[in-house]
């Protein structure tokens, strides 16, 4: 391991369990726009937008940033979805990444677990 790590950005994993909003699980035009809401407040540049509507149920988005990505899946089968936000910015702490994960448990009415890692060269 190199003892002169440089820090190359925070990486949000989160789980979201439980999930009482069933009507979003399924919806992919609310999904996107609530990605797309969060790059927007958190000054977070799209370079491009992936997305998949699975048959019969589910749904995955991938948000190329500029600052690294953006991905959601859903679950509905379980009432879950997968949430991970990877940033190469500098802040002083985890606020902003804790606002996004409080502001989605509360949309998706759910039982929520996050894990921030402070990435490094």
């Amino acid at each position: 391991m190199y003892n002169d790590s440089k820090y190359s950005g925070k990486h949000m994993i989160c789980d979201f369990k439980n999930i009482q909003n069933t009507s979003l699980l399924n919806n992919k035009s609310a999904l996107e726009e609530i990605c797309r809401t969060i790059c927007k407040n958190n000054n977070l540049t799209i370079l491009q937008e992936v997305n998949h509507l699975f048959t019969p149920q589910g749904c995955t988005f991938l948000f190329l940033l500029s600052e690294s990505h953006l991905s959601l899946h859903t679950f509905p089968e379980r009432n879950y979805i997968a949430f991970d936000l990877y940033t190469c910015r500098e802040y002083p702490d985890d606020t902003i990444y804790i606002e996004i994960f409080n502001h989605l448990q509360d949309l998706l009415k759910c039982n929520g677990s996050y894990q921030i890692i402070n990435r490094s060269f």
